[in-house]
């Protein structure tokens, strides 16, 4: 892990950029030095009295990175750089290449004035990084600036990969290549940042980060807090205000405690996210009902369909439940658990002197037809989650709407672009809205594993017959390069920045199941939606 100064930033300026930025350099390897918001005073000489380099990228065998970061919309006209605010709309003329060059510039005279020429091949290069935007090879670029030193969205995935790129731009345009030994190296670190101690990790940022994934509202903080307290409970929210991440923090508080835990979920792909997420600890157990099942009747070989009504058959007649290792349980969508698996549960949770908390959504039982019901009679402490903390704005509203959600304190307050909705009559034209997608959201420099195309059905009975997509393969699994095709049914628990939902019909619009299944997979987007319905009526 790269070597940040300062090691926790409590303020960034108020900009996300510099944020996004600053965690994707920190994902680099301890080769690298970073320092964030490197203040310097002018000279005389100089056009600034005084100046500030948003980064400052170092390199022991590489050299050193004078970058500047903008957010927002970035166009270039009548020679100037114009940076567009995205929720106002207000533009400003900036000048990200003559930032990035003073301090570059600078820090070039600070290491000859200390050294004189003893570093003088080191290469001290600049690079300029728009994190809100994609560039294209088509796009005319002025002389200033040449793709190398140009880093845009993409590159806060696979950081390393372009600044390689810039630092091997100006090593070959300055011919510049020399190499230092570790003790020179840190000379010139401890030379530049003089009065910060040498930091080695950033692992307990990295830590508050990961625990807090999505911006949680004063509500949901207010749950946790009140969690600690309580035997059993029931918490209901609809689509995206947080139930799986409070279900992971009391799991997670428990097990800190030393205590065993059982999660339990229903569906195969959250199983498979949570276990394979960062959330393992010694004490916490995830399971699927599937899983589940398998263990507790030491058999995995019923197919899946028959599974769970096979388990709930065991569970109730068969299993010994002096034999149950897991006296704490937490249950995330308890909507899909029938009301007989979780009424055993609560028992032998009771039974055990430990604690019960179920996550739900009324919303979201379209994993079997009958509304369960036990949660609702029978848990002793219940409580709602109100506010939407996964969707835009324009999403929330369409996914609320669909159900006939209250919208006033489901919506959240941060925007973007309104969902958009296509009409089809047939397979073909279903297949090229499809394409047309795949092909928008490549251009827009969306990553494979960050957008999903959603069926209301099951993959088998779709319209969408096509195995490529876009020039790329379909896959009903995430693999890397390809689409991700799944249903709604499979993917609920989960989420990605872009979502095209199909299948939906006009003439089951009214439809209870549909709207349902319409209002899970809508809810699965949190920045664009698009839906594509078939226009089935004359």
């Amino acid at each position: 892990m790269a070597k940040m100064y300062p090691s926790v930033v409590q303020d960034f300026h108020n900009s996300q950029g510099e944020k996004l930025v600053y965690e994707a350099l920190s994902t680099l390897n301890n080769d690298y030095t970073v320092f964030y918001s490197y203040r310097w005073l002018g000279t005389s000489q100089q056009y600034r009295s005084e100046g500030e380099a948003d980064f400052l990228v170092l390199h022991p065998r590489k050299g050193i990175l004078s970058i500047e970061v903008k957010a927002g919309g970035i166009s270039f006209r009548d020679g100037q750089w114009i940076q567009t605010n995205r929720l106002t709309g207000e533009e400003k003329v900036i000048d990200p290449l003559g930032q990035a060059a003073e301090s570059q510039h600078k820090v070039h005279n600070l290491l000859r004035g200390k050294f004189g020429t003893r570093f003088r091949d080191y290469m001290i290069g600049r690079a300029v990084w728009f994190t809100s935007a994609h560039f294209s090879s088509s796009v005319p670029l002025p002389p200033e600036v040449t793709p190398d030193i140009l880093l845009d969205e993409s590159a806060l995935d696979y950081p390393e990969k372009a600044l390689d790129r810039a630092f091997e731009f100006w090593q070959d345009n300055m011919n510049k290549r020399q190499e230092l030994n570790q003790g020179e190296f840190k000379e010139i670190v401890k030379f530049l940042m003089p009065k910060f101690e040498i930091v080695e990790s950033i692992s307990s940022y990295a830590r508050d980060e990961k625990e807090s994934y999505i911006q949680m509202t004063s509500r949901q903080g207010a749950v946790l807090h009140f969690l600690q307290e309580q035997p059993m409970a029931a918490i209901h929210g609809p689509a995206g205000t947080g139930k799986t991440l409070l279900a992971v923090q009391k799991a997670k508080m428990l097990a800190e405690q030393g205590k065993n835990v059982l999660y339990l979920c229903f569906n195969e792909f959250l199983f498979n996210h949570l276990r394979n997420s960062d959330y393992d600890h010694e004490h916490i157990t995830f399971h699927n009902v599937r899983t589940l099942a398998e263990e507790l009747m030491e058999d995995t070989s019923l197919a899946i369909n028959e599974v769970i009504p096979a388990f709930e058959e065991f569970f109730a007649k068969e299993y010994d439940d002096e034999k149950w290792p897991y006296p704490n349980i937490v249950v995330d969508e308890g909507q899909d658990v029938s009301d007989q698996i979780l009424e055993h549960l609560a028992f032998l949770a009771e039974v055990n002197d430990g604690i019960f908390y179920v996550f739900y959504d009324r919303n979201q039982y379209i994993m079997q037809r009958n509304k369960p019901e036990w949660l609702d009679k029978n848990a002793e402490c219940r409580l709602v989650l109100y506010k939407n903390c996964r969707n835009t704005a324009e999403i929330g509203r369409l996914a609320g709407e669909i159900i006939g959600l209250k919208l006033n304190s489901y919506v959240n307050e941060v925007h973007g672009l309104e969902p958009r909705t296509d009409y089809y009559k047939d397979e073909k034209q279903l297949a090229g809205i499809a394409d047309k997608f795949v092909r928008e959201m490549r251009e827009e420099g969306i990553n494979t594993d960050d957008f999903v195309i959603l069926t209301v059905d099951s993959v088998k009975k779709s319209l969408l017959k096509t195995y490529k997509l876009g020039g790329l393969p379909v896959s009903e699994i995430r693999a890397k390069d390809t689409v991700w095709f799944t249903s709604v049914r499979k993917f609920k628990g989960l989420e990605a920045k872009a979502v095209l939902l199909i299948d939906a019909k006009k003439s089951r619009i009214e439809n209870s199941l549909q709207q349902r299944i319409m209002y899970v997979g809508c809810s699965r987007a949190n920045t664009y939606l698009q839906l594509a319905i078939m226009d089935d009526e004359d």
